[in-house]
């Protein structure tokens, strides 16, 4: 028996369970389809289970509303797709692609019922799965099983001597989360492969494949190291990893070389994720130039690494070990001061974050963190704009706004005038537009631009143009996007909601006249009336609308931060100092508790074999 037919036999008596005979064996059909290709499409009749026995496929839902295929979930070696078709014979509710050269094999519904007959088992085992599969489509694990990332491409687009020694300070981080083998084209043979060189990367001998899928069931990381050259060896590496690392000098031209033009132009090469990585100078210089490298080669996600920053490469190491931490911060008008206090607790701990993401004032905080700004800068610099500045008095003739907004407008360029992708770490924010009530997703482009937009609360703030589009506070539609967070390579996601969810009654049968309300806030010897601003009241409507999926998103997140904040109003900038020593109280023994619980359940994974 050949390698491949003992890893097709190891397989499918692993999936259901039990010994099967030659003749059983003979009612699956071997399929090996290339990365990129398509296994089925949504909406196909399904009458087959496919299990994949080396590879990786991507779950995709495809939709006319939906610019590109949304990504549900990926299917590693030893797990199935169709299991529903094959029971029911109903369309595909998704479309399954290949990212890597793959090899399945095939049962359909016939085959079943005759291996059925001899083998009863199969039938629980496959009902097992599907109560698994379902369990994960109404959880986060589904996008989670998207994080494993096992093989993985490093390949420099100039080689230098700052490539070199990052790529090998890679390689030797990913060490401490899981064995990793790296291997190159002069290495193959020295690692013990059945052959030195590929001479193309078509005809690539089936004890290599073998070979290296043996690999990487005994390793949790394999590397292929590449040279900045399109060779076999290179094109091969790239259809076979779950992530290609371009790596770039960013102080070398962005064009393509010709030789990344001939790479690129190749059918089904890098059918995985992409990342790119720029290389810095030290932080004393300004990222610049980010769109530049970006524009045409359009990776999932991009990272830099300065010079001088020696976590730079450790939150590279993070993302690829699937390690990485995202923090989201939310909505709530004012209370949003306490993302302050929740981010001093953070640095306290020594929590590190890799990914920032919020909505209206949670993205207006979580900017300072993205950019690396050290709290005092970020606390002297809110201090001033929110209680100083009073960029909520800026009151205008009401037709677009309550106030103009020109004193934020003048703020957030004043301090933050640059473009989100120089970001040295990653963010994201969202703002509502408004006349489709589509979200909208700020990941590139002028930050103070896209922090003007998701703060721009309807009726206090006037609208703000996004490519001729007006949007407004991106807290109408999604108050705590952790579900867009869930779909970066993070592992671990901390949440801070700042909604208000108690009751509380108020002593009067009816809303008191403008008279009355301004009496007794006035004059001494007349009854004063709690009642909400015209500005609390729209803040307070908004989070109305989105506390149900609010809840539904906080319960997504690993760890639910919510400060007690609910005394302070919506508005009320004066009790700053409060607001974030309350969420710095409320986080630091929160955060301690969980990171000790967290280090406890990684501590009983068992080690890769």
């Amino acid at each position: 028996m050949n390698d491949t037919s003992t890893q097709i036999r190891t397989a499918a008596e692993s999936y259901f369970g039990v010994e099967l005979t030659d003749e059983s064996l003979g009612e699956f059909v071997v399929c090996e389809i290339g990365g990129g290709d398509w296994l089925f499409h949504q909406g196909e009749i399904g009458s087959s289970l496919f299990l994949l026995v080396r590879g990786r496929l991507h779950v995709l839902r495809e939709s006319a509303e939906l610019e590109s295929p949304q990504l549900l979930g990926e299917v590693v070696p030893g797990e199935s797709v169709g299991e529903v078709g094959l029971l029911s014979g109903e369309r595909r509710s998704a479309s399954v692609r290949a990212i890597r050269d793959s090899l399945l094999i095939r049962i359909n519904r016939s085959s079943f019922e005759r291996l059925s007959a001899t083998h009863p088992a199969l039938v629980m085992k496959l009902a097992s799965h599907v109560a698994r599969l379902l369990q994960r489509s109404h959880s986060s694990a589904g996008i989670m099983a998207a994080r494993r990332l096992s093989t993985i491409t490093l390949l420099p687009l100039r080689e230098s001597a700052r490539s070199i020694e990052f790529c090998c300070e890679l390689t030797d981080s990913l060490n401490k989360y899981g064995k990793a083998l790296t291997l190159s084209a002069d290495n193959l043979i020295a690692s013990g492969a059945p052959v030195s060189l590929l001479e193309d990367q078509q005809n690539v001998p089936d004890e290599l494949k073998h070979w290296l899928h043996e690999q990487e069931t005994r390793n949790q990381f394999l590397v292929y190291d590449c040279g900045a050259n399109d060779s076999p060896w290179t094109r091969y590496a790239m259809r076979q990893s779950d992530l290609v690392v371009f790596i770039a000098d960013s102080q070398d031209p962005a064009e393509f070389s010709d030789w990344e033009k001939r790479l690129r132009a190749g059918k089904g090469i890098a059918t995985g994720r992409q990342a790119l990585v720029l290389l810095q100078p030290g932080s004393e210089n300004p990222i610049t130039g980010t769109a530049e490298w970006l524009k045409d080669r359009e990776p999932d996600f991009h990272l830099h690494v300065r010079a001088d920053k020696e976590d730079d490469i450790q939150r590279v190491v993070r993302v690829i070990s699937g390690n990485a931490l995202g923090l989201v911060l939310g909505g709530g008008g004012a209370r949003g001061f306490a993302h302050l206090g929740v981010y001093k607790a953070l640095l306290e701990l020594g929590v590190t974050i890799d990914w920032v993401g919020g909505a209206s004032i949670g993205s207006i905080f979580g900017a300072p963190i993205a950019s690396g700004w050290p709290l005092d800068k970020a606390y002297q610099i809110a201090r001033h704009s929110f209680v100083k500045v009073k960029p909520f008095s800026d009151y205008t003739l009401p037709l677009a706004g309550l106030i103009r907004g020109r004193r934020m407008e003048s703020e957030l360029k004043k301090h933050q005038d640059y473009q989100i992708e120089d970001m040295p770490i990653p963010f994201f924010c969202v703002s509502s537009i408004l006349d489709s009530g589509e979200l909208k997703l700020h990941e590139q482009g002028w930050l103070a631009g896209a922090l003007r937009a998701t703060a721009s609360l309807p009726g206090v703030l006037p609208p703000t143009v996004v490519n001729k589009r007006l949007v407004i506070d991106g807290a109408v539609l999604n108050s705590l996007p952790v579900d867009i967070m869930l779909q970066k390579p993070v592992a671990k996601i901390i949440a801070v909601d700042l909604s208000s969810y108690k009751s509380y009654e108020v002593d009067y049968p009816s809303i008191p006249s403008p008279w009355a309300i301004l009496a007794g806030r006035l004059l001494p010897f007349f009854r004063k009336y709690r009642v909400p601003s015209l500005a609390t009241t729209i803040l307070k409507a908004t989070e109305i609308g989105t506390q149900i999926e609010v809840r539904k998103s906080g319960k997504q997140a690993d760890l639910l931060l919510r400060p007690p904040v609910r005394k302070f109003g919506l508005t009320n900038v004066k009790a700053f100092e409060e607001i974030v020593e309350t969420g710095y109280q409320y986080a630091l023994p929160e955060l301690e508790k969980w990171l000790q619980i967290s280090k406890a359940a990684d501590n009983d994974k068992p080690e890769h074999s």
